[in-house]
This record gives structure tokens, C-alpha cells and sequence, in this order.
């Protein structure tokens, strides 16, 4: 019992705290949706009573500004963007555009910009202030008198969707503080999107902050691998492919983040964090067995060289066989003719 009253209390705190915010703004004119207030207010209600401590002096408040600043930045930026968005999708109804493709692009542009935004707490905030505004001026589409007619909307629009931001921020930041003195240590809940979810619960991707040149593969070491019998140290994954093992299951066993002393076994299967790029060696070095050994190009080269020389020796002797034939046969017909001439003559005479 004695641990679980602090869980209750915050249940009771965080329905005070919803109910609060939306009473704070049913009064306020052109107010087109009470949930923003409701929201901000349960973010800021979780990043108060998330603070490890609240008393404290200027040093604990100052810490708390440093946490809050940042979020309600966030997410008066969110809707800040949200409500441009709404105003020139109306503009652009009262242009010609087809009031279906404006609502649509309203809300896809209105997200995807958001989620742009540094210390945002949720992109909701910009849809709905998005839409609240196209919501209140495309009707005014057809009119003649457009723009005179659909500033004052757009400036009421935004009055109150700014003044139900400002009141969610200040019932969530009064309520989550007094809730905060009153537990023991700081409390987080799962369901919050005020702040990162345990590890366990996020995308394996985002806890590892992959980008697009990043890849997470599984390999089976085979007993005639590189890999197989040597350390994680030895094979330098860091150093030479940027790649690093995360988990080794073997059998039944599971290590998780090996230390650089465990040695590979055959059969294990890796989960291996790798650059896309060296992704091919690495998988080499686990599934494949050593590559034969090749001749440096020096050697290489000394080969070509020699078997040009044989080659040119060849051809050089080719060539004197040649001429010597050539002279040869002309020397001996030279002879043969000269011999000939000189028989005629004596037998003439």
C-alpha cells in the first residue's frame, strides 16, 4: 500500500489537471477546440512531477526551466506552423483549389512540418491548429469580399487557439508542481509522449540513432569462417568496418553487448550493427573461410616483365633466322649463276 499511494495520487492529479484546463478556456471566444489546452497541460502535468527533485532553491529551478523551456518552445512552434499552414490552404480555396484536396493538405502539411521542429511534444497540437483556422475560412471561400471578411476570423482563430496554449501551460505546469511535492521521488508513465520512452519500449533503430547508412544484420559464424575461435578484439570491427557485434546467441544462452574478450564459437548467430557499405566484408568474415593468398604486384609485374623478355628474345631470333635465310639464299644463287656463266664461257671457247 505504502508504494502505490503516490501512483493513485497522480491518477487523482492528472484528472484534476485535465478537468482544469478545460474549464480554464470554455469562455474564450473563437475557440475551436477545448483539447489543446487539455493537452499541454498533461505534458507539462508529466514533465513536472518527471523531475527528479522540486525543492531545492534557484538550482532545482533553473533545472526546471531548462527541461520545460525547451518543450513549451516546442510546441507554441508546432502550432504556430499549424495555423500558417491553415491560412494560406484557405487563400488558396479561394483561389480555385478544390476544398477536399485543401483539408487534406492542410493536415499532411501541418504534420510533416511539425515533426520538423526541435523539443516538440506531440505534432497533434499543429494539426488541430491547422485545421481550426482552413476550418473557419473556406466557407468564406466564395465570397467577394474574401480577405476583408476572413482577417478578423483568422486574428480570432488564432487568439484563442494561443490563449488555450497558454492556459494548458500554466494549469499543467500549477498542478504538476504541487503533485510534485507531494511524491517521494519522480515518476514517469509509459503513455506520456512528454518525454522518450524506456528503452525497452523504443524502436531498436531510434535507441541506436541509425542513419540511412547504417544497417542492423544477423550472421551465423561457420566453422571454416575468419571469425571462427577469435576474439572480438582480434578481429577489430571497430577500427577496420565501423561495425560493432550486439548481441551473440549461442544455443540457449544470449549475451547481450559482448564484452571484446568473448570468443566466437561456431553456430553462433550475431546481431551485428554495420555501415551499409562494408556490410559484404563483414558477412565474409563470418560466413566465409580465408582467402587464398595473391602476389603482391610486385611480383606480379616481375612476371609480365620476364615474359616480355622471353617474348622479345623470341622475336629477335625469329627475325636473324629469317635474315640469315634470306641472305643465304641469296648468296647461293648468286654463286650458282656466277658458276654457270663461267662454264659457257669455257665451253665456247
Amino acid at each position: 500500500m505504502a508504494e502505490r499511494w503516490p501512483v493513485r495520487l497522480i491518477q487523482l492529479s492528472r484528472a484534476f489537471t485535465v478537468g482544469a484546463a478545460y474549464y480554464s478556456v470554455i469562455n474564450i471566444p473563437s475557440l475551436t477546440s477545448s483539447f489543446v489546452a487539455i493537452f499541454v497541460a498533461l505534458l507539462l502535468f508529466d514533465l513536472m512531477i518527471s523531475l527528479e527533485r522540486i525543492r531545492g532553491g534557484w538550482a532545482v529551478a533553473k533545472n526546471v526551466v531548462r527541461v520545460v523551456v525547451p518543450h513549451v518552445a516546442g510546441t507554441a512552434m508546432t502550432l504556430i506552423y499549424g495555423l500558417m499552414v491553415g491560412c494560406i490552404f484557405a487563400v488558396l480555396v479561394h483561389l480555385g483549389l478544390p476544398v477536399s484536396l485543401g483539408a487534406i493538405l492542410t493536415a499532411g502539411l501541418s504534420y510533416s512540418l511539425t515533426e520538423r521542429v526541435p523539443g516538440r511534444t506531440s505534432s497533434t497540437v499543429g494539426i488541430v491548429g491547422g485545421l481550426a483556422v482552413f476550418d473557419k475560412t473556406y466557407k468564406l471561400a466564395a465570397s467577394i469580399e474574401f480577405f476583408p471578411e476572413v482577417g478578423p476570423v483568422v486574428v480570432a482563430t488564432i487568439y484563442g487557439t494561443l490563449a488555450a496554449l497558454v492556459m494548458g501551460w500554466v494549469t499543467g505546469l500549477l498542478f504538476g508542481g504541487l503533485t510534485r511535492l507531494f511524491l517521494p521521488r519522480g515518476y514517469r508513465t509509459v503513455r506520456s509522449s512528454a518525454y522518450k520512452q524506456p528503452l525497452m519500449l523504443r524502436p531498436i533503430q531510434e535507441v541506436l540513432d541509425l542513419d540511412d547508412d547504417s544497417v542492423l544484420v544477423s550472421f551465423q559464424v561457420t566453422a571454416n569462417s575468419a571469425a571462427a575461435g577469435r576474439s572480438l578484439n582480434s578481429l577489430e570491427l571497430g577500427q577496420r568496418y565501423g561495425a560493432k557485434i550486439l548481441r551473440i546467441d549461442r544455443g540457449d544462452k544470449k549475451i547481450s553487448l559482448p564484452t571484446g574478450d568473448e570468443i566466437l564459437q561456431a553456430e553462433d548467430v550475431l546481431l551485428v550493427y554495420s555501415p551499409k557499405p562494408r556490410r559484404m566484408e563483414v558477412e565474409a568474415l563470418f560466413t566465409a573461410a580465408s582467402l587464398p593468398k595473391v602476389h603482391q604486384f610486385p611480383e606480379v609485374k616481375a612476371e609480365v616483365g620476364q615474359a616480355a623478355s622471353d617474348t622479345d628474345g623470341a622475336t629477335d631470333s625469329e627475325a636473324d633466322s629469317g635474315i640469315d635465310s634470306e641472305i643465304g639464299r641469296g648468296t647461293g644463287s648468286e654463286t650458282d649463276s656466277g658458276a654457270d656463266t663461267e662454264t659457257d664461257s669455257e665451253q665456247r671457247g
